[in-house]
Order: structure tokens, then C-alpha cells, then sequence
């Protein structure tokens, strides 16, 4: 199901299935910390407040503020990546914006299906990219849900073959998706809509996403491939945004991130070692970083608001204007 420009190609079972290699995973994964947040009442809302008062500053002041770097760049004020080149197509303020194809992972049945034809009813999240597709492990028709605006809208999802069940595992006893996520970025590569675009973006199905919101922040792009990582403990899953080369040198050489998928899968003791039995989001991190060398550039303000990244409130208001 490709929506914006263009109807989605059928992809046959037998090309989205797994690959399969013998190669050896070598470098170490970034240690995660964890913390006990305050519990005085007085300090969190002072905290709170501060929070708030440097919002209004940073609206006011015409920034976009985030404490957004990549290496071997000073960051200038007011503008994301240091203020680098902006996109082929960037019309900043124009409503344009760099162009954005995304894509999600649905169970087939349950709580995913029902909240995904939400938002296509409505036009949001991935349905309000340039672009966007829904994998699953059939194909089948997704159907806006009724009342909504754009109700009985329907999208066809692709298919990436096999089971979407996974178990728990490893130190932090995460979902051992790895496999299944190699099959949906192989989906992608094979489908080849993300050359269409400047950025491609991964949400699940529950992330609260707004695409208008990610465009101002990647209106200015950060030359060569990368990656944005939106937390202070490594990438999170709910929402993965790679720039257009960095899913082009993943696609070109995908056999180089099979030592780390075995990794990531490879569920045996010691159980609080962090370097085997992880989840996509670690694995596609660790691909990106050892085995493709694709810049990471940290945004952990105005892209994902998350508890487990260790943010002092446990949600941000949508009207807040603040993170996409």
C-alpha cells in the first residue's frame, strides 16, 4: 500500500524473505544507563517549569532550538545539524519541506490495525508524509475507520511473509524482533520508494507522529548518510529516521549486518551481557554505526518524547508544538 505518487508494486513471499549468512559480529554496543528520577514534589515542578519557560523563550526567539550535533560540526543557534546546506527541496516556512516517505509494521489483527485505519481516516501520522506504505505479514486491504474524514479510504498492505510473533529476551527482557525487521527493510529496499525522497521514516503503529513537525526539524540536512538519534541511550523504536543515502548504503550492502542480526538474536547466557540478544532499534543502531559507518547526528529533544529515555514528564501535550 504506497500512498503519495504512486500506487505500491507487488512483492512475492519468496523476495522478503530472510537472509541467512555466517558472519562473524565484532565491536561493542553502547552501554545504557539508567537512573532514579527525584521524587520531591517541589524540584520536578520547578523543573517542569523551566522546561516550560525555555520553550516560550525558544518559540519566541524564532528557534527551533534541540541540542541536535553531529560530529565535526560546531551547532549554531536557531538552526537544527548546525545550521549544515539545506535540502534540494527545502522551502523553509513555504509549507514544503524536505519530502518524507514512511512506513509502518501492522499486526494483522488486534489494537494496530484499529489504530493505523484511525489515522488514515484522519490523514495522520505516516499517512501524512509524501509517501508512505504498511507492511504486514499478508496482504489485505486497510479501510479508514467510519466517521473519520476520509472514512472508507483504503490502503493494501505488503506482505513481508512469516510469522510476526516474536518472544522476550535479553538484559532489559525486550522483544526479539530483529529477524522480522530485517525482513521489513528488506521490503523496502526491494519496493525502492524511499529514492523517491529525502528522508525515510519508521513508526510503529502506536507513536503519536507528526510529519509536519519532522519536516521543519530536517529542513536543514546533514551532508553524506545519517541517522537521527533520538535518545540519550541509543535509538529507540518508535520512531527511526534515516536520510535517503543512509537506507541507499544499507540497501547496497545488507549481508555486512548479518553478524550483528545473528547477535541480536543469539539468546543464550549470560543474560546481562548487552552485546547479544537486543532488539531492532539496537540492531539497526549497531548496523548503521559499525558495520556501514553511517554518521549518527543526536537529537534528543524535538524528535521522540519517551519515559525510557529518561525525560521528566511521563507525556508532552500534542498542542505543545514541540516534538515530532
Amino acid at each position: 500500500g504506497e500512498g503519495g505518487g504512486g500506487g505500491g508494486g507487488q512483492l512475492l513471499p519468496e523476495q522478503l524473505g530472510a537472509r541467512t549468512r555466517s558472519v562473524s559480529f565484532h565491536g561493542e554496543s553502547g552501554g545504557r544507563r539508567w537512573f532514579a528520577l527525584p521524587s520531591w514534589a517541589h524540584v520536578a515542578q520547578a523543573l517542569a517549569l523551566s522546561a516550560l519557560l525555555a520553550a516560550l523563550v525558544s518559540v519566541a526567539l524564532g528557534s527551533r532550538g534541540g541540542r541536535l550535533r553531529s560530529s565535526g560540526t560546531e551547532r549554531r543557534e536557531g538552526m537544527p545539524f548546525g545550521g549544515i546546506r539545506p535540502t534540494r527541496n527545502s522551502t523553509l516556512g513555504g509549507g514544503q519541506g524536505p519530502s518524507l516517505w514512511c512506513f509502518a509494521l501492522m499486526m494483522p489483527l488486534g489494537i494496530e490495525r484499529e489504530l493505523l485505519a484511525a489515522q488514515l481516516g484522519r490523514g495522520m501520522g505516516i499517512f501524512g508524509c509524501d509517501g508512505y506504505s504498511v507492511f504486514s505479514n499478508d496482504s489485505f486491504p486497510l479501510v479508514a475507520a467510519s466517521g473519520e474524514p476520509n472514512s472508507g479510504r483504503r490502503v493494501v498492505t505488503l506482505p513481508i511473509g512469516g510469522s510476526l510473533t516474536v518472544g522476550k529476551g535479553g538484559k532489559w527482557w525486550t522483544a526479539m524482533n530483529t529477524d522480522i525487521f530485517v525482513r521489513v527493510w528488506t521490503a523496502v529496499f526491494l519496493l525502492g520508494r524511499f529514492r523517491q525522497h529525502d528522508w525515510t521514516v519508521k513508526a510503529d503503529p502506536d507513536t503519536v507522529f507528526v510529519p509536519s513537525r519532522l519536516k521543519l526539524l530536517m529542513s536543514y540536512e546533514p551532508a553524506g548518510p545519517v541517522y537521527i538519534n533520538n535518545c540519550r541511550f541509543g535509538l529507540h523504536g518508535p520512531i527511526e529516521v534515516l536520510s535517503r543515502g543512509a537506507v541507499a548504503v544499507y540497501a547496497d550492502n545488507p549481508s555486512a549486518c548479518d553478524g550483528i542480526q545473528q547477535a541480536a538474536m543469539d539468546l543464550r547466557p549470560p543474560f546481562d551481557d548487552e552485546d547479544h540478544a537486543f532488539g531492532e532499534d539496537e540492531f539497526l543502531k549497531l548496523c548503521l554505526e559499525l558495520a556501514l559507518h553511517v554518521r549518527r547526528v543526536d537529537e534528543f529533544d524535538l524528535l521522540l518524547s519517551e519515559k525510557a529515555c529518561g525525560h521528566w514528564t511521563d507525556y508532552v501535550s500534542c498542542d505543545q508544538g514541540k516534538v515530532a
